[in-house]
C-alpha cells in the first residue's frame, strides 16, 4: 500500500481561507496572492482584510 502525503495548510488572515503552506511566504500569514493584489491596486493589507471579510459576510 502507497503511503500518501498529507498538504500541510495554513490559514490566511486576510482572505480567511485554508491553503497550502506553498502559497505563502515565509515567516508570512498571508498569501503570495495577497502581496501581488496589494502591490499592484495600492490598497493596504487592512483595507483587504476589511474587503475580503465584508464579502466572506455575505457568502
Amino acid at each position: 500500500m502507497a503511503r500518501t502525503k498529507k498538504t500541510q495548510t495554513k490559514v490566511c488572515t486576510v482572505t480567511g481561507m485554508e491553503t497550502s503552506t506553498s502559497n505563502f511566504y515565509a515567516n508570512q500569514n498571508h498569501v503570495k496572492a495577497v502581496d501581488n493584489l496589494r502591490r499592484s491596486t495600492g490598497a493596504t493589507k487592512d483595507q483587504l482584510q476589511r474587503m475580503f471579510s465584508q464579502l466572506n459576510a455575505y457568502v
